[in-house]
C-alpha cells in the first residue's frame, strides 16, 4: 500500500497543478516493475477521489429521469449550484460562488493522463511480457471508457453525416508533449475510442473472478464496444459485440432471490461489487456524489415508467415489477407508494451493496442487463424484432414477480417494427435508470426534455444545446483554446 501511494501521489500532479493538464515530467512515474503497474490499475479505492472507478455524476440531472420537487432544488446550492443550472436549463451553469471545478471533466482527465503515462512508461517493466500487454491493455480500456462519458456529456451527439465536423473534447493522446488542448472532432474522438478498445481485446482475459471485477476483461470490452457502436448507430456491430459479451457472461439476478421479506429496498440481500455476478466492470459516481440526490421521480412518472402494479386496497399494492420496490424508496412493506417523490436507492451503501458499506460513491457498472437491452434495440432497428422481443422477455421474467409475467409476443405489438423498437426503448430505460445514461439517450433519440418546477415547466427541445454541459470557466481560463460548446 506505501508504494501503491507513492506512485499515485507523483501521478496527482498530472491534474491539481496550476494547469488544467499540467503533466508529470517523463520518466518520473516511480513503477518500475509489471507488479507496480498492477497496483496502480488496480486503485478502485473510493476513499480517494481519483482512481479508474470513478466516472461520472449528475450527468442524468439534465434528463427526464430526475424529477425533482421545488424544494429539492432550492437546495441545491454552492457547490452543487450547477446542478441548479442544468436541471432548469439555463445559459449560464458554473456560477462564480459556486462549484470550484468540474469533477467529471477532471477525474475523466485523470484517467486519461494517468493511462497515457502509463502506456508511456509500462514498456521499461519488462520482467513479465504477458502481464505488460494485458496491463496496457486494461490501461486503454479505461481511456476509451473515459472518452466515451467525456464525448457524450461534453459535445453533441454523434452523427455520421456531420461528425468529423463537429466539436468534441480535448483528445490527449500524449500528455508527456504537453499537447493543444483544442478540442478534436466527434469522429476523431470516438474513433480513438474504437482504437483503444479494439487494440486491446486479444491481450485481455474473457473474464475474471468477482473480487477482480474492476480489472477490464474481454466481456467488459465487447459491452463497451457494444455501446460505443449504439451510441454511433452502427447496429450490427452493436449487436455483434452484446453477443461478444452475454456469450461470456449472460447473468440475470431473478429479482424474486435477492430480498428477504416483502419485497422493499430495506429488505435487499446484501451484495458487494466483488460478489454481483452481473457487474462487467466495476464503475462509480465521483467520490461524495449520490445518485438519490437526483434521481427522483413524481409520482405520476414513476407509475408512468414503472407501470405494472396494482393497488389492492388502502394499504397494500402488488408491485408485479420487483424494480419498483427494490430499486427505490418510499413504498411500505406492502407494497404501496406513499412518498410523493420515490427517490433511486438500489445502488448506495445501505441498499443493494450494504456488505461493502461504502458510502462515499454510488455504484454505475456495466452489467450484462445493459448487454440485453442494447442487443434488443440493436435487433429490433435490423427488423429481427423476435429475437428483439426474447431479450425483452427474459429481462423481464428475471424482474418480475413469478407468475406474474407473460411473454410478449409479435402479435401483441401487431407485427410492428415501430411497436417493437419503443417497448424496447421502454425497458432499456427502465433497465438503465441509476446509470446515468439516460441524457445520452435523450441525445441520440432526439427527445426533448421537461422539467416541472412548482408551478413552472422548464423545456429543452430536442437536439438543443443546453442538453449539452459546459465546460467549468477555471480550465477555460487556464487553457482558453478549449473553447465552450455555445448554449
Amino acid at each position: 500500500m506505501k508504494k501503491l501511494l507513492i506512485i499515485l501521489v507523483s501521478l496527482a500532479c498530472l491534474v491539481s497543478c496550476n494547469d488544467f493538464l499540467e503533466t508529470f515530467p517523463k520518466g518520473q512515474i516511480v513503477a518500475k516493475t509489471t507488479s507496480d503497474f498492477r497496483l496502480l490499475l488496480d486503485n478502485a479505492d473510493t476513499r480517494y477521489s481519483n482512481n479508474l472507478s470513478q466516472t461520472s455524476m449528475y450527468v442524468d440531472v439534465v434528463s427526464d429521469n430526475s424529477q425533482v420537487t421545488l424544494e429539492t432544488w432550492q437546495e441545491w446550492i454552492d457547490q452543487r449550484s450547477h446542478l441548479k443550472q442544468l436541471y432548469s436549463f439555463e445559459t449560464q451553469v458554473w456560477l462564480p460562488d459556486g462549484a470550484t471545478g468540474d469533477l467529471v471533466w477532471k477525474n475523466a482527465y485523470y484517467i486519461s493522463t494517468l493511462v497515457s503515462n502509463i502506456l508511456d512508461e509500462l514498456p521499461r517493466a519488462d520482467d513479465n511480457l504477458r502481464l505488460q500487454y494485458q496491463l496496457a491493455a486494461e490501461a486503454k480500456v479505461h481511456r476509451a471508457y473515459a472518452y466515451l462519458t467525456l464525448i457524450n456529456i461534453y459535445a453533441s451527439h454523434y452523427n455520421e453525416a456531420t461528425a468529423s465536423n463537429d466539436i468534441g473534447v480535448p483528445l490527449i493522446e500524449n500528455p508527456v508533449e504537453l499537447p493543444s488542448l483544442e478540442r478534436a472532432s466527434v469522429k476523431k474522438v470516438y474513433d480513438f475510442i474504437l482504437d483503444d478498445l479494439l487494440s486491446s481485446v486479444d491481450d485481455l482475459p474473457d473474464d475474471v473472478s468477482r473480487q477482480f471485477v474492476h480489472r477490464p476483461t474481454k466481456t467488459a470490452a465487447y459491452a463497451i464496444l457494444a455501446r460505443t457502436y449504439l451510441y454511433m448507430g452502427d447496429y450490427e456491430k452493436a449487436a455483434l459485440y452484446a453477443d461478444k459479451s452475454l456469450a461470456i457472461n449472460s447473468f440475470l439476478y431473478d429479482y424474486n432471490t435477492i430480498y428477504t421479506g416483502n419485497a422493499s429496498s430495506d429488505n435487499l440481500i446484501g451484495l458487494s461489487r466483488t460478489s454481483d455476478q452481473e457487474i462487467l466492470l466495476h464503475k462509480t459516481t465521483t467520490k461524495g456524489g449520490h445518485l438519490s440526490e437526483y434521481l427522483q421521480l413524481d409520482t405520476i412518472s414513476f407509475n408512468n415508467l414503472y407501470s405494472d402494479y396494482k393497488i389492492i386496497d388502502t394499504t397494500t399494492t402488488i408491485n408485479y415489477d420487483l424494480r419498483r420496490p427494490l430499486w427505490f424508496s418510499g413504498l411500505t412493506e406492502n407494497g404501496k407508494l406513499v412518498s410523493s417523490q420515490p427517490s433511486y436507492v438500489f445502488s448506495d451503501g445501505s441498499h443493494r451493496y450494504s456488505v461493502d458499506n461504502d458510502f462515499n460513491v454510488d455504484y454505475t457498472p456495466i452489467t450484462t442487463s445493459e448487454m440485453y437491452v442494447t442487443r434488443a434495440e440493436a435487433n429490433a432497428r435490423l427488423g429481427n424484432l423476435q429475437n428483439a422481443l426474447d431479450d425483452i422477455n427474459t429481462l423481464r421474467t428475471h424482474r418480475f414477480l413469478t407468475g406474474s409475467y407473460t411473454n410478449l409476443s409479435l402479435s401483441d405489438l401487431n407485427n410492428n417494427q415501430q411497436d417493437v423498437l419503443d417497448e424496447v426503448l421502454l425497458e432499456r430505460r427502465r433497465e438503465l435508470y441509476g446509470k446515468d445514461l439516460r441524457l445520452f439517450d435523450i441525445k441520440r433519440l432526439a427527445l426533448g426534455v421537461d422539467h416541472i418546477l412548482g408551478t413552472e415547466t422548464k423545456s429543452v427541445p430536442a437536439n438543443d444545446s443546453k442538453l449539452v454541459w459546459p465546460v467549468h470557466y477555471e480550465y477555460l481560463d487556464l487553457n482558453p483554446e478549449i473553447g465552450q460548446f455555445p448554449r
